[in-house]
């Protein structure tokens, strides 16, 4: 959950970057919101994983 938490924070620092076209070391704000978008999609996944391995259920089939 705290790697979200990251991933969701780097999204908003990105978006800021991204109005105020600001670049840090060649870092955009495209390039940020790409990558805590992916992380964010990424941890999704981890998360449904868990949830379905954890419960043992026929979480998705339902």
């Amino acid at each position: 959950m705290i790697l979200f938490f990251i991933a969701m924070i780097i999204v908003v620092i990105g978006a800021l970057f991204k109005i105020t076209h600001w670049a840090f070391a060649g870092i955009t704000g495209n390039t940020m919101l790409s990558i805590g978008l992916a992380s964010e999609a990424l941890v999704i996944v981890l998360l449904i994983l868990k949830i379905t391995k954890d419960n043992k259920s026929d979480f998705l089939n339902k």
